[in-house]
């Protein structure tokens, strides 16, 4: 086994047409293609065409069901090769730097650490504001949760170990679901790492609706209450 043999990437993908080509051919520079999943959350710009040429794994959802969803189905497809031991997670705007894939692993290879965060500088600019101030604010109310310091809860570049995702199963769908998960692994006893990471922002569209998916955050926050 190489040092990459038991890693897989999982890249949810919705309408990212544009951008998920120059995303997946510098992830495949690192990662070979038979590790990295794309999970088609029910594009209708031609998404699944750019992922299948691409040659990697790609994963169907009929109907958009949400960035967790997305995340769920990429775990258990990756989860269902014994090898994998961990599995990095991109989002597939462009945002992410696949050069920091090397950092990720290096870092789950010298640490015992089940989720390693990669954390951006939270600043307007580059960041939109509404993106600094909804992050600030829910990474606030997650470290006072958890009782540790979280930089960027908001940030999809993770990686998982295998145990984390066998044994932390999160119950939402949308955005919630990462900040979610990282509740439950906390108090799960799993360790937590971080390492910073670039902020990328052009003028790729997000698909986060701003107070719907902070509306749904709260209450997931309060759901995670003792």
């Amino acid at each position: 086994m190489t040092g990459i043999d038991d890693i897989a990437v999982v890249i949810p993908a919705y309408n990212a047409g544009a951008k998920l080509e120059l995303v997946l051919s510098k992830t495949l520079t690192i990662i070979p293609k038979s590790q990295v999943i794309v999970v088609n959350d029910g594009s209708t710009d031609g998404t699944d065409e750019v992922a299948a040429k691409s040659g990697v794994q790609l994963i169907q959802h009929g109907r958009n069901r949400g960035k967790g969803a997305a995340l769920k189905s990429g775990f258990e497809r990756a989860l269902a090769t014994p090898e994998i031991q961990a599995v990095v997670t991109m989002d597939a705007d462009g945002q992410h730097d696949s050069a920091h894939l090397r950092e990720f692993i290096r870092a789950f290879r010298q640490t015992p650490v089940d989720l390693i965060i990669g954390c951006r500088q939270l600043r307007w600019p580059p960041m939109p504001v509404f993106r600094v101030m909804s992050n600030r604010i829910t990474s606030a109310l997650v470290s006072r949760r958890l009782g540790i310091k979280i930089p960027d809860s908001q940030s999809g570049y993770r990686l998982h170990s295998r145990r984390l995702l066998e044994q932390v199963k999160p119950d939402t769908d949308g955005y919630e679901m990462e900040s979610e998960l990282l509740i439950k692994a906390v108090r799960s006893g799993m360790k937590i790492g971080f390492i910073p990471i670039a902020t990328i922002y052009a003028s790729e569209t997000s698909h986060i609706h701003g107070w719907r998916d902070t509306w749904r955050f709260v209450q997931m926050w309060f759901a995670q209450e003792k």
